[in-house]
């Protein structure tokens, strides 16, 4: 992924409406990208953290975003797991009806 794809992810990321491999993707970039990171914590800000932080005296932003890119890989991760357990339970049962 590039930075312009990534950019044009970022508000979709923000309102947890990417899917499982974009979000991958769109996380790898953002971690290795100094510009992409910085442009997300401004999307960030402008999004909802604008109306966190008049909500608290204290907020640290990019601790808040890096929850959200920890809290998007683990359900990917899960997803994943998710995936294998049905599709192994998937093959029990063919197996079953084709014996």
């Amino acid at each position: 992924m590039n930075c312009k794809e990534t950019q044009r992810l970022m508000r979709l990321f923000l309102e947890n409406q990417l899917d499982a491999d974009t979000a991958r993707e769109f996380i790898m970039h953002v971690r290795s990208c100094k510009e992409c990171m910085d442009e997300l914590t401004i999307e960030y800000l402008i999004s909802g953290g604008i109306q966190e932080l008049e909500n608290t005296d204290d907020i640290d932003v990019q601790m808040e975003l890096e929850k959200r890119l920890v809290v998007a890989n683990q359900v990917k991760a899960h997803r994943s797991q998710l995936k294998a357990g049905l599709f192994v339970i998937a093959m029990m049962v063919a197996c079953v009806f084709f014996m």
